[in-house]
């Protein structure tokens, strides 16, 4: 027969899980919120997006060859942590990028949580089919502690690509 001390015993354990499991339970649970936080930070890819428009914009047709156009474009760290922009490109079909400059200071510069970065971009259209059918993506080069990384500036609304207003207009104007 069992006494009643060792039938107290057990019946307090029932259905506990063991500590190591609760704690392993635990920390499985709050890994994705953590991992969520911390790529909402802009501490593992900096978080650059679109900000409200830059300025004006203009094109000219200066040739039969190309189009030359200049966009006025304002860009915003999302993220929680400060970046040093180092760079900017151009990655698509169709447009070669001439010129580029911050329109406070220069490069590189840095851009604080919240702040904008007001670049004037000069580029040539040379495929206007290319850039109505696929719009370039601006490609942001930025500096940590830990190294640097290419970051892609993607428009808030894919259907209404923003800072490649001016390089539609001037590509439907030619046509």
């Amino acid at each position: 027969m069992i006494s009643d001390s060792i039938e107290d015993r057990l019946a307090a354990e029932a259905g506990r899980l063991p500590r190591v499991r609760a704690r392993t339970t635990l920390a499985v649970a709050l890994l994705p919120a953590l991992a969520a936080l911390v790529w909402a930070s802009g501490a593992v890819v900096p978080r650059l997006a679109y900000g409200g428009d830059g300025g004006q914009d203009r094109y000219e047709i200066t040739s039969e060859m190309y189009i030359t156009s200049r966009v006025d474009e304002s860009f915003v760290n999302d993220g929680w942590m400060p970046v040093t922009v180092t760079g900017v490109g151009v990655r698509g079909d169709g447009v070669v990028l001439r010129q580029v400059s911050p329109v406070e200071g220069r490069f590189p510069r840095a851009v604080g949580p919240g702040e904008p970065l007001r670049l004037v971009l000069a580029f040539d259209v040379e495929d206007c089919a290319a850039v109505l059918a696929r719009p370039p993506e601006l490609v942001l080069e930025v500096s940590r502690w830990w190294g640097s990384q290419a970051v892609t500036v993607s428009p808030a609304e894919p259907e209404q690509p923003q800072g490649w207003f001016a390089v539609r207009s001037a590509c439907d104007s030619s046509t």
